[in-house]
């Protein structure tokens, strides 16, 4: 290790006062907190102490929350009868994280009883943060009766993100006042978190789409492309105008969301011309997902099957692959391009030639591209001969020594450079990618997954998801939200974590509480926001500060 002040546990506490040392460091939370051990003496000697800092006192909070686990969580409730509010928070969320169900009802009792907005909001959104079987019931009641604009928030979010991660545990949702909703979304203070539970939750239906389609143009862009997808699930030929007029929208997030939802009407001649009309546009973005958009009965059409093969020889290796991609769903025959991919450099190429010959199911062929030299191709193959569900690494060892935080990264990509500050309330996740920076990992690896008005996901070494490392790290959930700029840690469940993140490129609230933010964006958001499929890291460095 290489990187600067290196700080051993038990030493100097960076970023608190010198009284945190009364009773413990803050560092040595952390590591206990990382070893995943809520029984370790340093929790009872934080919890116990009289001369403690409300900052340590948070950190520990929030650090039972990340170990998780009813024996945590017991520790954390009592805190939520707090009289400091910040403490209430931190114990809310902690309770949130902790994922214990059985906790549930003290959250139910905390908030009918809490004062504070800020920790009302908490409250609420760590309800539907677990699979308690009170929770939908409760935010339901709040969002249809109650007036403090930050605990409606906090149901808003809470409901939505039960219906993300827990919808076995949801019934349906026909108890939610639907005008009460509306009224919700056409509030500034509150629009954002409702225009989010509109797009995942089934509540625009015939008789209120005239009243959503009306509220539309006085919303922000990212509500307007929520209710956008909202109002499209419907499939009432009445939005369709409404997706049309916002196909060329100098809103990234507002045109995207209207090209895709035109997939909600198959069997319609003019979502087809909308397709065929974001075809048309000059942006990368819009051709994109358009191609993705593309329905296989769509192809019959001359016109669209045209203007598909036409983007084969596009100067953009992303739109040529989609294309091949959209294509390849009408089991159009394009083996000549296919197999010559097949020996191409360009990842997004191959990832279109595998998926070519993985929807022929020839095994003899797939068994011949399973001993490719491409690592892409020879891995697309063996998964399609022998399917497997992804398993996480075993864990990383808990280091002794935390770096100085926060730290800046430079990541000079193929489109510009981004730097990027990583945070010190999530040390070991910040180590973790310095780590890797020092150790040249992420150089000339990828940009793998870009989904347009979500996420530029990188840290894969050859251009498909694949080339990780061979540990996992464990989740240091926090307050922040996923808003646009701030960088994830990518996993596949409770910590899995390892080298691949994201940059968030627009607000996914639906990710908040479940996904590790160890940084944010500081210089070049424009680069991450103009990123591609399969552009690069060219160089990560270390930025003193």
């Amino acid at each position: 290790m290489k990187h600067w002040g290196l700080v051993l546990l038990g030493a100097v506490t960076i970023g608190f006062s010198a009284q945190a040392m009364a009773c413990v460091h803050v560092n040595d939370i952390y590591y206990w907190a990382d070893k995943r051990d809520a029984e370790h003496h340093v929790f009872q000697e934080v919890l116990n102490c009289e001369e403690l800092p409300e900052e340590t006192l948070e950190t520990a909070l929030i650090s039972l929350g990340r170990v998780g686990g009813e024996a945590a969580v017991a520790k954390v409730i009592p805190y939520l009868q707090h009289e400091n509010p910040n403490i209430r928070y931190a114990a809310a969320f902690a309770v949130g994280i902790g994922k214990s169900p059985s906790a549930g009802s003290a959250l139910v009792k905390a908030l009918k009883n809490e004062k504070a907005p800020e920790v009302q909001y908490r409250l609420a959104l760590s309800l539907g943060n677990m699979a308690y079987s009170g929770s939908q019931f409760t935010l339901t009641q709040i969002i249809n009766q109650d007036d403090s604009v930050q605990k409606v928030r906090g149901a808003l979010h809470g409901l939505m993100i039960l219906a993300t991660f827990y919808r076995d545990k949801t019934s349906d949702f026909d108890n939610i006042d639907k005008k009460r909703v509306l009224e919700r979304l056409k509030s500034p203070e509150t629009q954002l978190e409702a225009s989010y539970l509109l797009a995942r939750v089934p509540l625009v239906d015939t008789e209120n789409t005239n009243d959503f389609l009306q509220a539309m143009p006085t919303l922000a862009p990212a509500a307007k492309a929520n209710l956008i997808r909202a109002l499209a699930k419907t499939k009432q030929r009445q939005v369709l105008p409404t997706l049309l007029t916002h196909l060329d929208s100098e809103h990234i997030a507002v045109r995207v969301n209207a090209i895709r939802s035109l997939a909600n009407y198959p069997d319609n001649p003019a979502a087809l011309a909308g397709v065929v009309q974001a075809l048309s546009f000059d942006d990368v973005i819009s051709q994109v997902t358009a191609l993705t958009t593309i329905r296989a009965n769509w192809l019959q059409n001359e016109e669209l099957l045209d203007r598909a093969q036409k983007k084969l020889k596009d100067n953009n290796s992303w739109v040529q692959s989609e294309a091949l991609l959209a294509l390849n769903r009408s089991e159009q025959e394009n083996k000549k391009i296919a197999q010559l991919w097949l020996q191409s450099d360009d990842p997004n190429h191959q990832r279109a030639a595998i998926d070519f010959f993985i929807k022929k199911n020839d095994t003899s062929k797939l068994e011949n591209l399973a001993k490719s030299d491409k690592p892409i191709i020879a891995s697309g193959a063996k998964k399609a001969l022998n399917p497997e569900t992804p398993k996480p690494e075993e864990p990383s060892q808990t280091g002794d020594a935390l770096p100085e935080l926060p730290v800046l990264v430079k990541l000079e990509t193929t489109k510009g450079d981004i730097t990027i500050k990583l945070f010190a309330d999530t040390p070991y996740t910040s180590l973790n990618f310095i780590e890797l920076v020092e150790s040249g990992f992420y150089n000339n690896t990828y940009f793998h997954r870009v989904i347009p008005n979500f996420v530029a996901q990188g840290g894969s070494q050859h251009g498909d998801g694949s080339g990780n490392v061979d540990y996992s790290i464990r989740e240091e959930l926090s307050y922040r939200s996923h808003l646009p700029g701030t960088v994830g840690m990518a996993t596949i469940g409770k910590d899995t974590g390892g080298a691949q993140f994201f940059i968030n490129t627009a607000p996914n609230l639906h990710l908040d509480s479940n996904y590790t933010i160890f940084g944010e964006v500081v210089e070049g958001m424009g680069v991450a926001i103009k990123l591609e499929q399969s552009d690069r890291i060219v160089s990560a460095d270390l930025l003193k500060n």
